[in-house]
C-alpha cells in the first residue's frame, strides 16, 4: 500500500513538470483557431452526451408476460433521456401484439385495456405504457 502512495505522488509531481495536453493550436481558417485543450474539451463533452443519450438505442423497452391462456400484457418504458419517440408508444405496443399472437399461431388480437402515464422519478421522469391483449384462439 505504501508503494502504490509513493508512486501515485510521483506521478502528481512529475505531471506538474510538463502539461497533459500539449501546448498548440489548430488552424481551422485564417481567423479561427482554437488549443489542443480546447478540442479536448469538446471531444469530451460529445463524448458524454454521445454515452448519455445514446442515439442509437432504442427509446423504448418492451416486454410481455402471459396472464393465462389467452391474455398477454405488455408493459413498455421509456428511456430517461431521448431525442424523441413520445407518440411511438401506440405503433410499438400494437407491433408487439401482432408478435405475440404470432408466436402462439393465432389469428388475431383485441385490445382489452390500455394505459400511458409519466412515472416522476428522481431527476428524470420517465413514460410508460401497458396493455392486455386476448389472442384469438386458433380454430381447428
Amino acid at each position: 500500500m505504501k508503494k502504490m502512495m509513493v508512486a501515485a505522488s510521483a506521478a502528481l509531481l512529475l505531471q506538474g513538470c510538463n502539461p497533459i495536453v500539449p501546448s498548440g493550436t489548430v488552424h481551422v481558417t485564417e481567423t479561427i483557431s482554437y488549443t489542443y485543450a480546447e478540442v479536448l474539451g469538446a471531444a469530451i463533452i460529445v463524448a458524454a452526451m454521445w454515452y448519455v443519450v445514446d442515439p442509437l438505442a432504442p427509446n423504448w423497452e418492451i416486454k410481455d408476460s402471459r396472464l393465462d391462456d389467452t391474455h398477454y400484457r405488455i408493459d413498455l418504458r421509456k428511456k430517461r433521456i431521448t431525442t424523441g419517440g413520445d407518440g411511438e408508444a401506440m405503433d410499438l405496443f400494437h407491433r408487439q401484439a401482432f408478435a405475440v399472437a404470432g408466436q402462439v399461431k393465432s389469428h388475431g388480437y383485441t385490445v382489452v385495456t390500455w394505459n400511458e402515464g409519466v412515472d416522476s422519478d428522481f431527476p428524470i421522469a420517465r413514460r410508460w405504457a401497458r396493455g392486455v391483449i386476448e389472442v384469438q384462439p386458433q380454430t381447428q
